[in-house]
């Protein structure tokens, strides 16, 4: 036994220092080189093809379990803006028998609008509007407010026959009443040169004690009645004081991005008895 294997080490030895000068002398692979590639190459193969199969069971698994986390957290959002809009819908009704047993109206809001896309952009150095595809021939007039279901966009400025300007929430020229949904303070919103380059708006006149704080929601305040109350404007990034001292103001982020919003809703009519 110990003679044979070395009898067939030794073969293997000189087989290999023949391939070895084989291929210096010719600069090709040896017989012997080629004969153990043609019976090693197939299985090399079969083995690449079973690793790869398994990587490939692998990440499908992981890709399963990542895709039921991802399904799990998404119903978790659900019931909890399940549980939201129940709560809202409490409140609701609960403010509505107080209401009753006070002996004032309950409170309602209808919004008669149209729906609007966007046609074009308008941004300058003092303004920024849009063109919607929808005008006077559609029931749109000047100062109907303009919203998405995030919030205000805007209100029309200019009226066509079939199409329309509108003002933006960021636009210099836009003003309205606003409320602070969180403390119900009042105050106004309106656009800002330096702050319409950053996609943001004021909130103005806010007094020496308000509690406004990084985070509060704005809404439209419905004073002087020409949009509706509690249509949502944004949320304050910041807090600071006014040049005099005396007042403060808001940095407010928009709901609706003006530059990427697309398909609008018009409110050419309302009614509104939520005060």
């Amino acid at each position: 036994m110990g003679s044979r294997f070395v009898v067939g080490v030794a073969i293997v030895i000189l087989l290999c220092i023949l391939s070895a000068l084989y291929s210096g002398v010719t600069g090709n692979p040896s017989p012997i080189t080629r004969a153990v590639s043609f019976v090693t190459t197939p299985v090399q193969r079969l083995a690449s093809g079973v690793t790869g199969a398994l990587g490939k069971g692998l990440g499908y698994f992981t890709e399963f379990d990542n895709l039921k986390a991802e399904n799990e957290e998404l119903k978790k959002q659900i019931r909890d803006m399940e549980q939201t809009v129940r709560d809202a819908e409490l409140v609701i009704e609960e403010n509505n028998q107080l209401r009753a047993a006070a002996g004032q109206p309950e409170r309602t809001r209808e919004l008669t609008t149209i729906n609007a896309e966007v046609i074009a952009r308008n941004p300058g150095d003092w303004a920024m509007t849009l063109s919607l595809d929808k005008g006077s021939s559609h029931g749109v007039g000047e100062g109907d407010l303009v919203t998405t279901v995030d919030g205000m966009v805007g209100y029309v400025s200019e009226v066509y026959s079939n199409t329309c300007e509108v003002t933006t929430v960021i636009d210099v020229e836009m003003q309205c009443g606003a409320l602070i949904t969180r403390t119900r303070e009042t105050a106004i919103a309106e656009g800002n040169y330096d702050l319409m380059a950053e996609g943001n708006l004021r909130l103005s006149y806010l007094t020496e004690d308000s509690s406004v704080v990084i985070g509060d929601t704005v809404e439209t305040s419905g004073r002087g009645g020409l949009f509706p109350k509690g249509i949502m404007i944004g949320t304050v990034e910041s807090v600071l004081p006014e040049e005099n001292g005396i007042s403060y103001y808001a940095v407010i982020k928009p709901f609706v991005d003006v530059d990427t919003v697309s398909s609008v809703s018009i409110v050419t009519d309302f009614t509104d008895t939520t005060e």
